[in-house]
């Protein structure tokens, strides 16, 4: 089908595919990610932390959406399995700075290496065509999506 003679019934069949295959790929998980011990609000602290590099109490629960006390708990509990350190700020002695522990680290590094290395063996087995048309098709995504983010009201 070529794109002038699809139509918008083609369009939502399509689209419900996208979702369909979309769905079917994540039962190839990759185990490091169906092996954590992690709830999702400590998994997404623990991503965000270790973007930052160093953060705040108050600068998480922002990212989370939640207020500084709910994070309390989460921290508390990535502290005790040595992933994220928490110390005092030699310039502000009331704020608490957070920030990954080589642990830490090597854990969020396993977890994204674990992905690209599932979805580079996936992606070897395609056709040269099949690359070219995929690429093709997600880089079209990541520009709507890009153009989405920048458009979104504040």
């Amino acid at each position: 089908m070529t794109e002038s003679k699809l139509t918008e019934t083609d369009r939502a069949r399509l689209t419900g595919e996208i979702i369909r295959l979309q769905r079917q790929m994540r039962q190839f998980t990759p185990s490091a990610w169906l092996d954590l011990t992690l709830t999702i609000g400590q998994l997404k602290s623990l991503f965000f932390i270790d973007f930052a590099g160093v953060t705040n109490f108050r600068k998480l629960a922002s990212a989370l959406g939640v207020t500084p006390p709910n994070v309390t708990g989460i921290i508390d509990r990535l502290v005790e399995q040595g992933l994220v350190s928490r110390e005092e700020n030699p310039e502000n002695r009331r704020e608490l700075l957070l920030q990954t522990t080589e642990e830490g680290k090597a854990l969020v590094a396993r977890l994204r290496e674990s992905g690209v290395s599932r979805t580079s063996g996936i992606l070897a087995q395609l056709s040269l065509e099949e690359l070219a048309a995929l690429a093709r098709g997600l880089a079209a995504l990541a520009r709507v999506a890009q153009h989405n983010k920048e458009n979104k009201p504040q």
